[in-house]
């Protein structure tokens, strides 16, 4: 919410009532304009509980850097 603010100049309060879909829209165009590397996440939802979900995040992500680590 910060960095959306401080790129655009918009009042948090602004942002803060924006819907969440368009907010995550203007998150995925700053990350994109810094550079930042965004994809769909790739892990099932199985019926899995949550934590079991965080679980499975965490290890692709760390999968994902130590690849990004390699290049």
């Amino acid at each position: 919410m910060f960095a959306i603010a401080a790129e655009t100049g918009w009042p948090e309060e602004r942002v803060l009532l924006m819907p969440l879909a368009r907010l995550a829209q203007y998150q995925h165009c700053l990350f994109r304009r810094n550079a930042v590397r965004t994809r769909w996440s790739t892990a099932k939802q199985d019926g899995t509980d949550l934590r079991e979900q965080i679980h499975a995040l965490r290890l692709q992500w760390r999968g994902a850097v130590d690849a990004d680590d390699e290049t």
